[in-house]
Parts: structure tokens; sequence; C-alpha cells
């Protein structure tokens, strides 16, 4: 048997973009590797679309859902999903994901403060600002990295050894920190 599989079913991180110009199209492809479900805001969709990849979901302002609905033809099956005009699309993106029951999902392009809120409901990866953002729901950040892996930690946590005075890892290994609240950990991409 081959080692080779796609998992779909939702056993994956969905992978939500907001912003495609936030990370690099070799980090997407990354993301791509086990065939996630793929949500894309509309300030996103042309920049997405020309990378020729598959979408599954779009979230679109209502009056485009009929435009989108044309110009995605060849992308079915694919959900043009409309927020509320009184509602953020990143709202609706997060609600879509927590009612189809995702455990987790990488955000592009969006502030860890913009999805805090969906924490409780989701294991939230953010990559914004040339950070990948992890929210430690139980206080607890343990990761094994390469010498010179950059970090950034609230003022309030302190790590626990493994970095320099710049929050750089000191050495190939463990990087902790503990505190006694949940906390966002920011590691700069390379």
């Amino acid at each position: 048997m081959s080692s080779h599989h796609i998992v779909r079913e939702d056993q994956e991180p969905a992978l939500l973009i907001a912003n495609a110009d936030t990370i690099s199209l070799s980090w997407i492809e990354q993301l791509l590797e086990w065939s996630p479900t793929v949500s894309v805001l509309e300030p996103a969709l042309e920049t997405v679309l020309s990378w020729g990849i598959k979408l599954d979901v779009v979230i679109c302002a209502p009056e485009h859902v009929n435009e989108y609905v044309e110009m995605l033809h060849n992308q079915a099956p694919v959900k043009i999903i409309s927020h509320h005009t009184s509602d953020s699309s990143i709202n609706t993106a997060m609600m879509f994901l927590i009612a189809g029951k995702y455990r987790a999902v990488n955000v592009v392009g969006i502030a860890p403060s913009q999805v805090e809120e969906f924490t409780e409901h989701l294991d939230v990866v953010t990559f914004f600002e040339g950070k990948r953002w992890v929210y430690t729901r139980n206080g607890k950040f343990e990761k094994w990295v390469s010498r010179g892996t950059q970090f950034e930690f609230p003022e309030n946590v302190k790590p626990i050894g493994g970095l320099d005075e710049n929050g750089c890892a000191s050495s190939d290994g463990i990087v902790k920190a503990e505190a006694d609240f949940p906390f966002w950990v920011g590691e700069v991409l390379q």
C-alpha cells in the first residue's frame, strides 16, 4: 500500500486566505500539501485564482454572488457564501468552519487579534506580517526548531530557555514557554 494518500474529511486544518500578499506562494503550497478545504475572502480572490489552485469556498458581499457564480463555474463544486453587510467576511468564514465541525484552520493575512474570539472552537494558526502566529490555548508552547529561528512572545510571557536576548534560538533544539493564561507566539517566517 502506498504511503501517499489524500486526507480530506476535515482532518487537516482548513486554509482561509484573506490577504494573498501576506506570504509567498511557496508557503501556500506547503499549506496545501494535505489537500485542505480552501476558503478565500473576496479581496484575495483574484490573486488566489491566478495561482491555479482549487477553491472550495468563497466568502463575498451579497451583491457579488451572481458575478462569482459565473466567474467560478470552472471551480465547481465551489460554495459561494455571502456575508451579511453588518458582519465581517472573517466572522462569516470562521463561523462556516465551526459549523462544519472543523477542528483547526491556517489563516493567511489576518491579525491574531481578529481571530482570537474563535480559538475556543478552533485551533488557529495565522500567517500575518511575516510571522506564523500560534495560539496556545493551554498556556504552554513547545517546539523543536533550528538555530536562528526567531520568536516573538507577549511581554508577560517569558520563554524557558533556548532563546537568546533577541528571541532567536541559540541552538537546534526545543524552545518552551509557559504562562497561566493562553497566549500567541509569533515565529518569523524564513
